[in-house]
């Protein structure tokens, strides 16, 4: 009879959840708004794109436009369609002009609410010996999504020989069998940044790969951006996420170029937020996972890039845009040298308000815990019945002893 209470005993603990599961599932809520101007003080005119940058939903998130308002001189403009850009988010058209004047004046004025949940896709357990490698992973994406995340770009320079020398160098680091394993270039490449570069602090300006292996600082984004380059090297589909961390109290003001006795200048008021980047990366058999290189510092295991990232516990951001072709850094390059070559009076304000959390129970709590009390109620029974036909069972004494 011990064998088979043993035998129920196993498959009540089979049945129990493989790891922790919240009881509830938090919906945050946020509403920011963006707002600022641009005068023209020089004699040339500014060239201006047409286009303005749009917020679109995700999985985990809900964001809704309350509001939009932009001002050309005096003339209110007013959009005219909603297309996608070159990396796949949204923008707005708007019928502006190609260029600024000499004493223009550009004023905007933009209001959303962001509803996003801590429960983002479920994130699997993951090992190296589960995963995938380098040949199999075009059929599974397709070849027309795997160039689009493995191609190099302006931004991830693939073709540069000094990320060719050290993308082989890292993968000869790894053990000859498992050097065309996925996860185990991903996690080579980490303990490489951790290694050699040091997180960078404050507002800085975004460095290009090259640049942040030759400086050894680097901040978010340019931490991203290398091992983003590094595992395209090795054909492994990749890309940036970007977005906004919430911190209540943080702030970052003042002159960030230029100054007004130089008559030029870009003059920022971020209110309770910090920009924040991170890798997207495709690993066979569980699909795109996110990888956050600030997540875990020097000496830490590369895995907790993963773990820890705030994607993967529900910190509380906001996702705004992704980058796959792209060149965000020489955009703003340009931006700071025809911010000096016009004369320009750039303010850009930001303020983050959070609206509270609330909980709602978790469906996956509810049926990890129905699935455990319904195996735990069928042991409780199966034993009982056990006992009592084992206690039936017992002969009777025999009263004339």
């Amino acid at each position: 009879m011990w064998q088979i209470a043993v035998f129920l005993l196993l498959i009540f603990l089979v049945a129990l959840p493989p790891h922790r599961v919240n009881a509830f599932q938090y919906f945050h809520y946020w509403r920011v708004t963006f707002s600022g101007s641009i005068e023209v003080h020089g004699n040339e005119s500014l060239p201006i794109s047409s286009y303005w940058n749009y917020i679109g939903n995700r999985s985990w998130q809900t964001c809704e436009q309350l509001s939009f308002n932009i001002v050309h001189n005096s003339e209110t403009i007013v959009p005219s369609e909603l297309g996608e850009d070159i990396d796949g988010n949204p923008r707005l058209s708007l019928d502006i002009g190609p260029l600024l004047e000499p004493n223009d004046t550009l004023q905007w004025e933009e209001e959303w609410l962001f509803t996003v949940s801590d429960r983002r896709p479920s994130l699997p357990q993951i090992s190296i010996e589960q995963s995938g490698t380098l040949e199999e992973v075009e059929s599974l994406l397709g070849t027309e999504d795997y160039l689009r995340y493995t191609s190099g770009t302006m931004l991830w320079k693939t073709w540069n020989q000094s990320l060719l020398d050290l993308a082989q160098v890292i993968q000869e680091g790894i053990p000859e069998e498992s050097q065309n394993n996925i996860l185990a270039l991903v996690h080579a490449s980490i303990a490489w940044i951790q290694a050699n570069i040091t997180r960078s602090t404050g507002i800085t300006e975004p460095q290009y790969p090259e640049e942040t292996v030759d400086s050894q600082m680097g901040d978010c984004d340019d931490q991203s951006n290398l091992l983003i380059t590094l595992l395209r090297i090795h054909n492994i589909p990749c890309y940036l996420l970007t977005g906004h961390w919430f911190q209540n109290a943080a702030r970052t003001h003042g002159y960030l170029w230029g100054s007004v006795e130089e008559d030029a200048y870009l003059y920022v008021d971020w209110q309770n937020s910090n920009g924040h980047g991170w890798a997207m990366v495709y690993v066979p058999p569980w699909g795109w996972l996110p990888f956050d290189l600030i997540a875990a510092g020097p000496g830490s295991d590369p895995i907790d890039t993963y773990y820890n990232s705030l994607y993967a516990t529900g910190g509380p951001f906001v996702t705004l845009w992704q980058i796959l072709a792209s060149d965000y850094i020489a955009e703003r390059r340009t931006e700071k040298v025809e911010l000096f070559a016009h004369q320009l009076h750039r303010v850009e304000e930001e303020v983050w308000h959070s609206f509270g959390s609330l909980p709602i129970i978790d469906n996956q709590y509810l049926t990890t815990n129905v699935a455990t009390i319904l195996a735990l109620t069928t042991t409780l029974i199966l034993l009982t019945s056990l006992v009592v036909v084992a206690y039936r069972r017992q002969p009777e004494e025999d009263p004339e002893q």
